[in-house]
């Protein structure tokens, strides 16, 4: 019975391998005219002002080696600054966002500040943030389409609260932009023509 465990858990384990090796991200460059015209194909009622970018490819490769490039994720940051709780699921998030009055009273991390994340990202229109204020930043990209459902449901719960706290939304584009102005070798890197 041992043996056919072990054999069963290595040809788990060795799918599980195999199928992360096949994944294939197909990149396109983007720039702020393609993202406005895909949000309003999804029927986003979005502000301009909240849209924001990665601001350029090292920025980029930081957040992809430091596994911060995640569709659907939604990041709550305290008036003071600080991440609450890393890592909701998706019933957490909508509750967090019901009861955004409460987030100051949350369990935060002190290693991770909203300035961390602020230095990596650039508005893709006017920057109109407060600092003191709460901060979420919500993920998406165009690159893995499929999941981006999620994380405009969480902007439209949201913006669609009457709340007194004043919140810095950041809904967060995670694609190549056209005004990073890659090198080919980048472009090579990313698998882009």
């Amino acid at each position: 019975m041992k043996i056919i465990v072990h054999i069963a858990l290595f040809f788990i384990t060795s799918m599980s391998c195999f199928a992360q090796k096949n994944i294939s991200i197909d990149f396109n460059i983007e720039n702020k005219e393609s993202l406005n015209a895909y949000l309003t194909e999804k029927e986003v009622n979005f502000e301009k002002d909240d849209l924001y970018s990665i601001k350029d490819f090292n920025s980029f490769a930081y957040l992809n080696n430091n596994d911060k490039l995640q569709v659907p994720e939604i990041l709550f940051f305290n008036s003071n600054g600080y991440l609450v709780k890393n890592r909701f699921n998706d019933n957490e998030c909508s509750q967090v966002i019901n009861e955004i009055e409460k987030i100051n009273s949350l369990k935060f991390n002190k290693k991770v500040t909203i300035n961390d994340w602020l230095k990596h990202i650039s508005p893709l229109n006017q920057d109109i943030t407060e600092n003191g204020s709460v901060f979420i930043i919500i993920n998406w990209a165009k690159f893995v389409d499929k999941f981006n459902e999620q994380s405009f449901e969480w902007y439209k719960e949201l913006k669609n609260q009457n709340s007194n706290l004043k919140v810095n939304c950041i809904l967060l584009n995670l694609d190549i932009q056209e005004n990073w102005n890659l090198t080919e070798q980048q472009k090579k890197a990313l698998n882009i023509e």
